[in-house]
């Protein structure tokens, strides 16, 4: 069990939100074993760059160029590009 209290969700805390904080309580569970913490980690991992790519994409339709994305994540645009854009589309006419 975490050695830490669980904080009981909000009623405004998504779903996702309360399942991200359980995964972040098991990966600094010292009482669990490695493999089960290295789990949580990639399943937070996983979740994270979900919504990393959904606000990327929210980012574009607000108008945030793709150099403006690549200056966030220190990389080159084309970087950004091919991991969050249409590999066909990048939608700035290039």
């Amino acid at each position: 069990m975490s050695t830490e209290p669980e904080s009981p969700p909000t009623e405004q805390e998504p779903e996702s939100i309360t399942g991200f904080r359980h995964l972040v309580n098991q990966i600094v569970d010292p009482t669990l074993p490695a493999t089960g913490r290295i789990a949580a980690t990639i399943a937070a991992r996983s979740f994270m760059e979900a919504v990393t790519r959904n606000l990327v994409e929210q980012a574009r339709k607000e108008g945030t160029t793709w150099l403006e994305i690549a200056d966030l994540f220190v990389t080159s645009e084309r970087n950004v590009k091919a991991r969050f854009g249409d590999l066909h589309d990048y939608g700035d006419n290039d």
